[in-house]
Parts: structure tokens; sequence; C-alpha cells
């Protein structure tokens, strides 16, 4: 079950998530590089009308349909979801990447992307938290999947 402390964290990251967003909109120019290590990081203003990694690009209505099941899901279902701090966490991370991402898409029409780790596609803050939702899920699988073997 989510409590209010966890309301304030999902609202204080989707905060954090946004704002870096109207700051990169506003600061960043298309094309024009802000360096911080050569040949390593970068931030790049990206307008991304797809999903991670360039895919499903220009299905808005689909990806916003995504972002819908999550979010909602992830509420009504927050108390089986929760099993351990780990899935806690998981869910928090989760849904303040996909109400991250979902407003952009519902205002916007797209996503802005500005971290350029050159190895990865361009990428925000909402996705760096729905990739640690997905970490702090894996652990809770293999610790409660010890659990149950052991039992």
């Amino acid at each position: 079950m989510l409590t209010r402390t966890h309301y304030v964290f999902i609202f204080l990251l989707v905060f954090l998530d946004q704002s870096t967003k109207w700051v990169a909109q506003t600061y960043l120019k298309f094309f024009h590089s802000v360096i911080i290590i050569p040949k390593v990081l970068s931030f790049d203003l990206v307008h991304n009308y797809g999903a991670a990694y360039g895919i499903l690009q220009n299905q808005r209505l689909f990806l916003l349909s995504v972002s819908a099941i999550v979010i909602i899901g992830g509420f009504l279902f927050a108390k089986s979801i929760i099993q351990s701090r780990f899935s806690q966490y998981g869910l928090m991370f989760l849904l303040a990447g996909a109400i991250g991402n979902g407003l952009d898409r519902l205002v916007l029409g797209y996503v802005i992307d500005f971290i350029n780790i050159k190895i990865f596609p361009v990428f925000n803050f909402a996705d760096m938290f729905i990739n640690i939702a997905v970490g702090y899920f894996i652990v809770d699988m293999i610790i409660n999947g010890k659990k149950t073997t052991q039992k």
C-alpha cells in the first residue's frame, strides 16, 4: 500500500524530471551539444516521438495508453505489487517515470530527452527512474525467489 510519504516521494521524482526537462527545453538548442565530459557525456536536446531506443515512432496514442495502464494499474494494485522494500521502491520509481514521460506525451506530443551518454540513446530522468524500478524489481524477485525455495 502506498502512504502519503510514498506519494510525496513520487511527486518529488516527477518534479525533478519535469524541471530538468524544462531547463533542457529552455536552455539547450538542437544540434548544439553542451559537452560535460568529452566523448562520454553531453546534454543534447531531443524530441522523442517514440519509445526507448527509437521504437514505436509516432505512436502517441498507443504510448499514452501504455502509460495510463501502468499508472492506473500501479496505483490500483499497489497493495499486491508491494511485497518488500525493494518492490515498494520499484513501484514508486516506475510510477514517477511513467508519469513524467506520460505528461510529456500528453501535453507536448513527444518526450524531451537530453542526457547523452555516448553508448546509449539520449534519455531523461524519467527513463532513469524506469530503469531503477526494473533493478529494484529484479532484486526483489531474486530475494523473494530465494525465500520461496528455502521454505
